[in-house]
């Protein structure tokens, strides 16, 4: 076991707080709107699920994305939204924080290898949001560059084309299992998964390993560059 060459990772979810931050930004809506004792947690994963479908589909924008498709959810549960509630969506995504151990874990990881995201997300979103997380990355790959989002392949190869590097010198890490575990073992590229709220594994694939978080992570891998210098 050797630290991989370069750690490549999802984004939202694994460093900052998507599900968090999603919820938040609904519940300040319904709020809004006088609508109290709301399932926003409910609501959040559904609008996950329709989300996850409409970027299958041809490739947009995020921001469009986003703006699109909180109008789904919130009328599939029939509360009240504004045409600017939607811009608003659309436009929070870079301000969203990362989570309170993925700065001190990343810097960590830095000592031992590359590190890279592969987003699902545009790249002046993305540009906000390594602000937030205040960590230079050696690579980024965003949807907006490979023109499809996870779990599409794409992505994945051009990280792969950048770095030089074979599938067998990376590491996929990721807290969205369909979005990251999945498309990584298609590809054969070892996978941890991140999986922070203890979720139930949802396909019938296995992760290479599994944390509850990112500091678990560096961790890991700083283990595992331990184990390469004495053998």
């Amino acid at each position: 076991m050797t630290a991989p060459k370069a750690i490549t990772f999802d984004c939202f979810g694994t460093l900052i707080d998507w599900e968090g931050e999603i919820q938040k930004f609904f519940k300040g809506i319904l709020q809004k709107y006088k609508i109290e004792n709301a399932d926003i947690v409910a609501l959040q994963r559904h609008w996950e699920n329709i989300q996850f479908d409409y970027i299958q589909e041809t490739y947009r924008p995020y921001k469009e994305v986003l703006k699109t498709t909180l109008p789904m959810a919130f009328r599939d549960y029939g509360y009240p939204f504004s045409p600017q509630d939607c811009i608003e969506f659309s436009e929070s995504m870079g301000n969203w924080q990362p989570f309170s151990d993925t700065k001190e874990a990343l810097l960590e990881l830095k000592k031992h290898t590359k590190i890279v995201l592969i987003t699902n997300t545009d790249d002046a979103i993305i540009a906000e949001t390594v602000k937030q997380i205040g960590v230079e990355f050696d690579e980024i790959i965003t949807a907006e560059q490979a023109g499809a989002y996870k779990p599409s392949h794409k992505g994945f190869h051009l990280a792969l084309d950048r770095l030089g590097l074979d599938k067998s010198e990376i590491l996929h890490a990721g807290f969205g299992f369909k979005y990251d575990v999945v498309p990584a073992t298609e590809l054969g590229i070892e996978s941890c998964w991140i999986n922070r709220y203890g979720e139930v594994r949802p396909a019938n694939v296995k992760e290479t390993y599994l944390v509850g978080d990112m500091k678990s992570f560096a961790l890991l891998v700083k283990g595992m560059a331990a184990s390469a210098v004495t053998v």
